[in-house]
């Protein structure tokens, strides 16, 4: 009798236990779940913030930048400051005008327009640009100067205070090279071999 009461006793100990270890087991999945969806999303918020490659297909990059700056390279050097007819050879005139931002002499390629922006085309709230002509102006080897159209001697000198049209127009470019992108034409001005370079960001 003792022992089936003991029996009996441990039986009902055990079906008394039962809820417990259910709750005890649901605890646990609960625990898993939150565990689980902490690792996802800090997954996912990885790869939203250094994977921005992954948005790039939505968003205005760099190539886009750089086709926008070979055209208008293209564009200077191959009409709007010469004759189509005769590519990378600019007039001393055109020239001239462009970078003092004066009303262009008939036979250039450029509209007259307030700023470097509007006379290239583009559009002066969405890019920057600025065109600078550099080159070799003085008895220095491999020199490489702004220059500048010396009205007096009709000829280019190196830029500087009272030498006439300094040949740079635009915004200053920033200090970052990431933040811009440069096209480089090497063309010819009154004889001389000279650099265009156009920077846009």
């Amino acid at each position: 009798m003792n022992r089936r009461r003991n029996e009996t006793q441990s039986t009902n100990q055990l079906v008394g236990q039962l809820p417990r270890m259910e709750e005890r087991r649901r605890g646990q999945t609960t625990l898993d779940f939150a565990i689980g969806m902490s690792l996802f999303l800090s997954v996912l918020i990885f790869i939203f913030l250094f994977i921005p490659g992954l948005l790039s297909p939505f968003s205005a990059g760099v190539q886009e930048e750089t086709v926008t700056t070979d055209r208008v390279a293209d564009g200077l050097t191959m009409g709007m400051l010469g004759s189509p007819q005769q590519p990378y050879v600019l007039d001393e005139h055109c020239t001239q005008e462009f970078f003092a931002g004066n009303t262009p002499p008939s036979g250039c390629g450029y509209d007259s327009g307030g700023s470097v922006e509007e006379r290239v085309g583009l559009d002066p709230a969405l890019e920057n640009v600025n065109v600078t002509i550099r080159g070799n102006a003085t008895t220095t080897a491999a020199a490489d100067e702004t220059l500048c159209w010396d009205g007096a001697s009709e000829e280019l000198v190196e830029a500087g205070t009272g030498c006439g049209t300094i040949l740079t127009t635009g915004g200053n470019p920033p200090a970052n090279n990431d933040a811009s992108v440069t096209a480089l034409r090497v063309v010819s001005l009154n004889g001389q071999d000279v650099t265009v370079r156009v920077v846009m960001w």
